[in-house]
């Protein structure tokens, strides 16, 4: 099964990791989510082919969550969605990032801005057509939400994404200068997500990455690679985000 990932335009570049799809083919699946401390507008819909119309159309915000979710995938369904970086979904679409963990809600029934955006992704003839779509909505919306993502949480998180492997919160708060507890405060109502728990998360996706990379490290090197203690206790947290060992993630 194929995935596609595209960066962002330069104007949404802060705002966005990745616009994406994901088909399907004409056989069902059972498809492993995972934590990544974002939140996703995704369409997805059957046909089984771009010269006829679509059927089971579906948009839906799909909130923060700390655990795996298994996901069967009817043959011929395709998902095309935007990811928001960690802490900004909440303002482009208008809902609260606590309010949205672990859930997957309608967009439509969360806010009339949607309406429009989903008749015209039922309408398009092309996947091309449907991210253009995508691009153009979040980037009306950007231009017309009002920002209310405190600046603070934007470096927060920016710091917690870069630095997963080194930084506390404890640090984070002291070099924004802020106290931990508003700091915490600000990223739990922005993300979703509690500081720690973000953390985990963050370093749980950098470790995948070095699994999935051609680099021929032992569990013990990507371990120690992203500050776990021990290769038990990465371990320990992949069966926690992804239900699976670390090996057994690899050879899946």
């Amino acid at each position: 099964m194929a995935y596609y990932e595209f960066v962002p335009a330069i104007a949404l570049a802060d705002d966005i990791d990745a616009f994406w799809y994901f088909p399907q083919k004409e056989i069902p699946h059972c498809h492993r989510v995972l934590p990544d401390g974002c939140i996703d507008l995704i369409f997805r819909f059957q046909r089984s082919s771009w010269g006829g119309g679509i059927t089971n159309p579906l948009l839906t915000v799909y909130g923060p969550t700390d655990r795996f979710k298994l996901v069967n995938i009817e043959p011929c369904t395709t998902f095309i969605g935007v990811r928001f970086k960690p802490g900004i979904a909440a303002s482009y679409l208008g809902l609260s990032a606590v309010s949205l963990f672990q859930q997957e809600v309608m967009a439509q029934e969360c806010s009339a801005r949607f309406v429009n955006m989903f008749d015209r992704l039922c309408e398009c003839t092309s996947v091309k057509q449907a991210l253009s779509i995508f691009q153009n909505a979040v980037l009306k919306l950007k231009m017309t939400t009002v920002d209310d993502v405190p600046r603070r949480v934007r470096e927060a998180v920016k710091l917690l994404c870069a630095n997963e492997r080194q930084m506390q919160i404890s640090d984070v708060a002291s070099v924004i200068g802020v106290s931990e507890r508003t700091l915490r405060r600000d990223i739990v109502a922005s993300v979703g997500l509690s500081p720690k728990m973000l953390t985990q998360i963050l370093r749980f996706q950098s470790a995948i990455v070095l699994l999935r990379s051609k680099k021929q490290l032992s569990l013990c090197n990507v371990a120690l690679q992203n500050s776990y203690a021990d290769q038990s206790h990465m371990t320990r947290e992949f069966q926690a985000f992804s239900g699976l060992s670390p090996t057994a993630f690899i050879q899946q």
